[in-house]
């Protein structure tokens, strides 16, 4: 039996202090919300990176300190140092200093140029082993796009799997990047939640529900969502006994 339950995400990230995210789909808007939003409930946000992140104020550079005020600003976001418009990546025991510090550190492990899909190199994810949650992130709106268009690293996917970089990706070909090799490299599933997001641009929910209940039965993943950023929606779909 399925449950289909409207969620408060940031009240699902109660019990975890090291949450990271990986995959394409908009990560750092999803980011961005749970940090906002955990900081409005009074938690001490850190956003940062083991890859790269642009530097949006504010932030900080870890090599330069970390003052009480960045502490008890609001999320704060941090680097390793500043590159041009980024910031640089964390190593894991830079990632682990910060826990000391703020309640909550979220943490990119993954780029995806803004696709909503990828397909990882040799040297992705990066993903600390301490995470507590690992969201794995998806846009809904590759669904029906060309592979070319819509995946991140499409010629790794393409030699790999002898797709065509003109195919469509359908509900199956989607359902495809939920593997050990793509999107869920180096994810350990009793920490893994995927996030199926823009869920508001989908004409057909049910589509959508189907590849969140395909995900689960396929990963053993302990659960998906569907996601909607910019109208605060998010919808907890689990598999239940009975």
């Amino acid at each position: 039996m399925w449950h289909f339950q409207k969620i408060d995400i940031v009240k699902l990230l109660t019990d975890g202090k090291y949450i990271t995210f990986v995959g394409g789909g908009g990560k750092s808007t999803f980011i961005e919300y749970i940090a906002q939003k955990a900081s409005l409930k009074g938690k001490r946000v850190a956003v940062t990176t083991t890859t790269k992140i642009y530097a949006k104020e504010p932030y900080v550079c870890f090599d330069e300190g970390i003052g009480r005020n960045a502490v008890e600003s609001g999320p704060v976001r941090i680097g390793k140092t500043r590159e041009g418009e980024k910031l640089t990546g964390l190593s894991f025991h830079e990632v682990a200093r910060l826990g000391e510090l703020f309640d909550m550190v979220l943490v990119e492990a993954d780029g995806a140029k803004g696709k909503p899909l990828k397909y990882p190199a040799d040297h992705e994810p990066v993903i600390p082993p301490f995470s507590d949650i690992v969201f794995v992130v998806a846009g809904l709106d590759a669904l029906h796009g060309r592979v070319d268009t819509c995946v991140f690293r499409w010629e790794f996917f393409c030699a790999a799997t002898g797709v065509s970089r003109d195919a469509d990706i359908n509900p199956d070909l989607f359902l495809r990047f939920f593997t050990d090799t793509m999107l869920l490299k180096g994810v350990e599933r009793e920490k893994c939640i995927v996030i199926l997001n823009k869920y508001d641009i989908m004409k057909k929910r049910n589509e959508a529900a189907r590849l969140a209940k395909g995900i689960v039965e396929r990963t053993g993943c302990r659960e998906a969502i569907l996601s909607t950023v910019f109208y605060n929606l998010f919808y907890r779909v689990t598999k239940v006994d009975g």
